[in-house]
């Protein structure tokens, strides 16, 4: 299952016309393209979200429950992904601000693909991926709120512990320092 269309790929590059009988490259190439990032996407999220998966009859029917946030996520990795290709065929067209778009789409491309592998730009592991909360109910959001509070020793004004300012420290909890 691809999660774009030829028409949002070929959209990318606005000087490109669909549709002639000289159209160069055909759809069916382009269509391609989608559907060989659609299985690098399908192979991170068998990978990534196993046992979320297993909570449905099958793979389909897991991508079947996903939300339109997460499909959005989805189609916009595709896109970049085929998009790349395609500028890759332009460029060897001689179309040259092709080649520029598609090392920009590249980019964004590895970028989305790694967050949603969770790897960073070199490829190493991260504990989590941007997407996450998308894909599995039972992963970790990221919060604004601080996750640990604390207050400096030389921070602390004089005569203030540690449990004044709503902090459980282990060392300095029942200390007052200056009096």
């Amino acid at each position: 299952m691809s999660y774009t269309t030829v028409a949002q790929v070929a959209g990318m590059f606005p000087t490109f016309k669909r549709g002639g009988t000289q159209q160069n490259p055909p759809d069916s190439l382009i269509q391609q393209y989608i559907d060989d990032v659609a299985g690098d996407i399908d192979a991170v999220l068998s990978r990534r979200f196993t046992e979320a998966i297993g909570a449905y009859a099958s793979f389909a029917a897991f991508l079947a429950s996903l939300s339109t946030d997460a499909l959005n996520v989805l189609e916009k990795i595709n896109r970049y992904g085929a998009a790349a290709q395609l500028g890759q065929t332009l460029a060897s067209f001689g179309v040259a601000a092709a080649r520029e778009m598609e090392k920009d789409f590249e980019a964004q491309y590895e970028e989305l693909i790694g967050q949603l592998n969770a790897r960073d730009k070199n490829g190493r592991p991260l504990s989590a991926g941007l997407y996450d909360h998308l894909f599995d109910p039972q992963a970790c959001s990221e919060t604004p709120r601080p996750a640990l509070k604390g207050i400096a020793g030389g921070d602390e004004p004089a005569g203030q512990t540690p449990a004044d300012s709503g902090s459980s420290a282990l060392f300095g909890k029942f200390d007052r320092r200056g009096t």
